[in-house]
């Protein structure tokens, strides 16, 4: 199988982060710079800033570009000023998101580890440290497998069984996160003075982009909060799994506004009969951050022993 659930053509230097989709001739996705309209026809769904129909998502960043996203195989994108950087990095953000539901993907908001072909993501809200600890369990002796995007395909699993996708093989993080964890400083993300997260190097990657999603770990960070250790590990299931992963989704209210609801229900409902779900509670309190990376490393490597 594939190391990608699709492949790409572009006209733009996308980089490294989804260099295992691109191909010269013959991609399943064509990205491409062209006109891009200021509306839809028939809108079906549409907020401030996005509109979807039948076949196309269109979203306008303000003071940015503008992208269309049509019948899954095309994206167009006008720059209205922006640079090849900040063009690559909507471009790979909401409107890879529209292109992965409109070919009936799934992607989390996650970043992931792998381990003898079993990925372990770790997904929660913006800020909740996923890169960063993901960065430091590479510094730690695992291998890097996705940053920010894990893309599931919904027809491909089955109970036991949940191939995943890595969405970008790049990592994106603070500056205070790079000293954290040993890895590499590369370029700015954006080109915008004084914005002080930077795409960085792991310690550890594995090159492969296709896996076996064996856990997916909602990072909850509340002991902060209660001032209590130590660290926390706890199962959860049914009704309960999927509400936390719903939350988890990447662009969920494009998501909803392209899929349905109904689908992305039933996708997560099929996730988590095939993958263990857990919280992680922990404080972000940066004196106890390699203690609980030490927990989460040795719950890991233990995972799956028992069966394997």
């Amino acid at each position: 199988m594939n190391d990608t659930p699709f492949t790409v053509c572009a006209d733009l230097d996308l980089g490294t982060r989804v260099a295992t989709y691109l191909r010269s001739e013959g991609a399943d996705v064509i990205i491409s710079e062209g006109p891009v309209p200021d509306r839809l026809e028939s809108v079906t769904d549409e907020g401030a800033a996005f509109a979807v129909n039948e076949r196309a998502f269109l979203m306008h960043v303000p003071g940015g570009a503008s992208f269309l996203v049509e019948d899954g195989n095309r994206i167009t994108y006008a720059r209205t000023g922006a640079s090849d950087r900040d063009v690559a990095l909507f471009l790979l953000g909401s409107a890879w998101g529209a292109l992965c539901y409109q070919r009936g993907l799934l992607p989390l908001h996650a970043s992931a580890v792998i381990r003898d072909g079993r990925v372990h993501a770790f997904t929660g809200p913006s800020g909740a440290g996923k890169s960063t600890l993901t960065a430091a369990l590479s510094d730690r002796g695992l291998a890097f497998f996705t940053d920010d995007v894990l893309i599931v395909d919904p027809a491909r699993i089955s109970p036991g069984d949940a191939p995943c996708y890595a969405g970008q093989k790049d990592m994106k993080l603070w500056r205070d996160a790079l000293k954290l964890t040993g890895s590499e400083q590369m370029g700015a993300v954006r080109d915008e003075p004084g914005f002080e997260k930077f795409f960085a190097i792991p310690a550890n990657a594995e090159a492969t982009g296709r896996g076996q999603l064996a856990s997916l770990t909602i990072l909850k960070n509340e002991n902060v909060r209660r001032d209590r250790q130590p660290v926390e590990i706890e199962r959860v299931t049914g009704a309960t799994a999927i509400k936390k992963l719903r939350e988890s989704i990447y662009r969920l209210r494009f998501g909803t506004a392209i899929m349905g609801r109904q689908k992305i229900f039933t996708a997560l409902a099929q996730l988590i009969s095939a993958v263990e779900v857990q919280t992680f509670d922990r404080s972000l309190d940066k004196r106890a951050f390699d203690d609980s990376t030490a927990t989460i490393l040795e719950w890991v490597r233990k995972h799956g022993k028992a069966d394997g």
